[in-house]
């Protein structure tokens, strides 16, 4: 799904039905953009189906791709520009590049990553670079600071970052347990919208190296620049696999699905219970923490976080 850049009220989806449609959040009439054709089986019509979209405001276009290894662009209006095979099996991701308006990146269950010049697409072979890897992909995304990195997700254990200057090779293999399976919704990295960090959700894997017995689910955070892990997230009172994570727009908050739940983890609730636990702290200790004001305790709070390095300091956008 991806919000339409010209009206916030709109949502592109592409669906397992077989349509890529216009979808009112006021409850207007859907406009169906893009309808895979009809595979005329007895008990079932679809044999094709969409499973990505995005949407450039500035080319005025969507893209999507579908399970068959097929991606077709459309303009926003649904009129097909081109539709053509581009992978040999189904492609999980698509995805414009914000920064650079006729680089699009594709990814599929075929192992493979693909970036494209829109300028100059006629067939599979007419790709800019292709990034091999050794499991299926589930997504591929670029840097939203200045789309200058590549994030990528297998369907086992591997999260790679590729940098423009020089896309042939990873910059970054890290190492993540996210192992797939037919009935869980594909755990895809994502990146925080204003820092170069990523989020993971983290599935435990008795085969993964390092593996340790009762090991949590968390949501992983990592730094981009150095693939080094710079914190977990983790509530006690939701214990399932957390597939997708996503920011707002400031970076401020966090919404991670899991299941049929959505975790929202914000700053200002996470300082809360940080302060709150100093305050019980306090009180065992006996330092006479009765006298102290909300404000006293933020300063406290402040000069604790003052001592830590600057790089985790970017946490306090998710702690």
């Amino acid at each position: 799904m991806k919000f339409s850049p010209y009206e916030a009220v709109k949502l592109y989806v592409a669906s397992g039905d077989g349509t890529l449609s216009l979808q009112d959040l006021e409850g207007r009439a859907v406009q169906v953009i893009s309808r895979a054709p009809d595979c005329g089986h007895e008990h079932h019509n679809v044999c094709c189906w969409y499973c990505s979209v995005d949407v450039s405001a500035s080319c005025r276009a969507v893209v999507t791709g579908d399970n068959l290894g097929n991606v077709v662009l459309l303009s926003t209006s649904g009129e097909e520009i081109w539709k053509l095979k581009l992978h040999r099996k189904k492609v999980t991701h698509v995805e414009f590049n914000s920064r650079c308006e006729w680089l699009l990146a594709t990814a599929s269950v075929d192992q493979t990553v693909k970036i494209w010049d829109l300028r100059n697409i006629k067939n599979k072979m007419n790709f800019l670079h292709v990034l091999p890897h050794e499991k299926p992909v589930n997504a591929a995304y670029f840097s939203p600071t200045d789309g200058a990195k590549l994030l990528s997700t297998d369907q086992r254990s591997e999260i790679r970052v590729y940098s423009s200057s020089d896309w042939t090779k990873p910059q970054h293999l890290i190492p993540h347990p996210h192992r797939q399976f037919q009935h869980l919704t594909p755990i895809k990295a994502t990146w925080h919208p204003r820092y170069d960090l990523i989020v993971a959700g983290r599935y435990p894997d008795p085969k993964f190296p390092g593996y340790t017995v009762n090991e949590l689910r968390t949501v992983d955070v990592f730094d981009g620049n150095t693939g080094e892990m710079v914190c977990q997230l983790h509530d006690p009172n939701a214990s399932g696999i957390i597939s997708l994570n996503k920011f707002n727009p400031m970076g401020d908050t966090l919404a991670s699905g899991m299941g049929f739940n959505i975790l929202i983890w914000s700053r200002e609730e996470m300082v809360a219970k940080k302060q709150e636990h100093l305050l019980k702290t306090m009180t065992e200790q006996g330092i006479g923490s009765w006298s102290l004001s909300r404000r006293d305790l933020d300063d406290i709070f402040r000069r604790q976080k003052g001592e830590e390095d600057a790089e985790n300091s970017k946490l306090l956008l998710l702690m």
